[in-house]
């Protein structure tokens, strides 16, 4: 008989190995180390099937708040979804996800990220959303502004890290505490057998923006390092990512949402492909998520429920009756075919899922 639960303060380890033994190879770190909040008995999110005492399929998940300008959704993402390879195939995973969409719709939560986009999760109405400029630099294409100064991250520069942070519009909800342990355990890096490294740019000693990124382990070579999370003045960003490759680096790959117009133009000139968000996403409650993101659409456009099944916007003066599905393709990728004015509201500026909040 097989066991669908929470996991209990000593059973992580179990979750530990299934996912080393499913996810890492040779040379990689532990997920137990490269996630810590998926693995954390403190949150206590995470849920499991046990067979017999033994764990033989595990979802890590892990709660965030995401700022977006004045607005704050509650989020949860899911990773770490392995199985025993003899227990697969007999919807023990499907299960599990159940559970998770009734934990997530229990807490408060309106959204729910998937780092992946299998046929289990679309199947699940999880979503492709969001668009990024990929930008794939090289050595010299970038310089150094003589007004700022480089150096690595020090123990004395948290609390200006932080307020770089918090100063970005789009972003997750960080404390110092967690910068600096997310920073360490390298999670998103750590797949590409990567260590973090973090510059900061300063001038009249202030620090005007960090930028973390990988460096492949010393065993690689010729291999595509990348930028994990940036912020601060999109010029001083520029500038560290011309400095990075004073770690002889190959290329530099950065991903930049298609919102951070300021930081996409400083880069316009580089080699770049267009691309969708890693991973998908699923609106769990599109009422519960329209009054969290009030703030955000306040001065912009008043969303009203017309029926049970249809939503009215008014705008400009201006009224558009749509569904709730439409407002939800409207929310995650946009729609050329309404008022221009809409495109500078819709898609809704998640932010990346690929930094230092990764799961």
């Amino acid at each position: 008989m097989t066991e669908y639960r929470l996991l209990q303060e000593g059973e992580f380890q179990q979750a530990i190995d299934l996912a080393d033994k499913v996810f890492r190879k040779e040379g990689h770190s532990s997920m137990g180390i490269a996630f810590p909040q998926v693995f954390s008995a403190a949150l206590n999110q995470s849920y499991g099937a046990f067979i017999d005492g033994k764990l033989v399929s595990f979802i890590g998940l892990v709660p965030s708040v995401l700022h977006i300008e004045g607005a704050e959704v509650q989020a949860f993402s899911i990773g770490a979804v392995c199985t025993e390879p003899d227990y697969r195939k007999r919807g023990i995973a499907n299960t599990l996800l159940q559970m998770i969409f009734e934990h997530v719709n229990k807490s408060g939560a309106s959204v729910l990220f998937v780092s992946g986009n299998l046929p289990i999760y679309i199947k699940q109405d999880c979503n492709y959303y969001g668009s990024i400029n990929q930008y794939k630099i090289h050595q010299d294409a970038l310089h150094l502004e003589e007004t700022y100064s480089v150096r690595e991250l020090q123990p004395f520069d948290w609390f200006q890290i932080r307020k770089l942070s918090h100063n970005r519009p789009i972003r997750y909800e960080q404390s110092i505490y967690e910068l600096a342990l997310l920073n360490e355990s390298a999670g998103f890096a750590s797949i590409f057998k990567m260590k973090h490294k973090v510059l900061v740019a300063e001038e009249n000693q202030e620090l005007k923006a960090f930028l973390v990124f990988g460096i492949p382990y010393h065993e690689q070579v010729n291999v595509d390092s990348r930028v994990i999370e940036w912020g601060g003045d999109p010029q001083a960003i520029r500038s560290l990512l011309a400095e990075a490759f004073k770690y002889d680096l190959n290329t530099l790959l950065v991903n930049i949402p298609a919102f951070d117009s300021a930081l996409n133009l400083e880069l316009d000139l580089q080699e770049k492909v267009i691309e969708p968000y890693p991973g998908t996403m699923k609106i769990m409650n599109l009422d519960l998520l329209l009054r969290q993101l009030s703030p955000y659409f306040e001065g912009k456009v008043e969303i009203l429920n017309e029926d049970a099944n249809h939503k009215r916007l008014i705008f400009k003066q201006s009224a558009v009756k749509i569904s709730n599905q439409e407002l939800k393709e409207l929310i995650l990728n946009g729609n050329g075919n309404f008022d221009s004015y809409l495109h500078n509201v819709f898609p809704i500026p998640f932010p990346f899922p690929q930094g230092l909040n990764y799961v």
